[in-house]
C-alpha cells in the first residue's frame, strides 16, 4: 500500500525515535526481552532529549505526505548511520532528509554512489 501511495515521491524523512520500556533506575530488576541476547534492550542516548533511555530505537522513513515507507527496531545503542545500510537496498534515486545523526561524508557518498540517493542534513 505504501508503495502505491508514495509511486512517484522522490523525497523521503529520514528519523530515529527512542523506545523506552523501563526508566534507567529499573534496568536492574527488567525481565522483558532477555531471553535472546540479539534481541534484547539495552542502554542508548536520545540527543534530541538530551537523555538516556533503557529500550529501543524505531528507525523510519516517509514521504512528505506521511506515509511510512519502511520501519526498523533496534537496539537503542544501535547508531543511525547503521539503519543507512537496510535503506540503500530498498531505495534509489530519491533524496533523504535527516538530521544530525546521520551526518558522515562516507556513508553520503555510499548511498550516493550505490543507489543514486542524495542524503540532506539541513540546519
Amino acid at each position: 500500500m505504501a508503495a502505491r501511495l508514495n509511486e512517484h515521491v522522490d523525497v523521503f524523512a529520514i528519523d530515529t525515535m527512542p523506545l523506552d520500556i523501563c526508566k534507567i533506575s529499573r534496568v536492574q530488576r527488567n525481565k522483558m526481552g532477555k531471553e535472546s541476547v540479539h534481541h534484547s534492550p539495552d542502554k542508548g542516548y536520545c540527543a534530541s532529549q538530551k537523555k538516556y533511555f533503557y529500550g529501543y530505537k524505531l528507525h523510519s522513513v516517509c514521504s512528505a505526505s506521511g506515509v511510512i515507507e519502511s520501519l526498523d527496531l533496534t537496539k537503542a545503542s544501535v547508531h543511525d548511520i547503521l539503519y543507512l545500510k537496510d535503506v540503500k537496498e530498498l531505495f534509489c534515486n530519491c533524496i533523504f532528509i535527516g538530521d544530525k545523526g546521520y551526518i558522515s561524508r562516507q556513508h553520503q557518498i555510499n548511498l550516493f554512489e550505490t543507489a543514486c540517493i542524495q542524503l540532506e542534513m539541513p540546519l
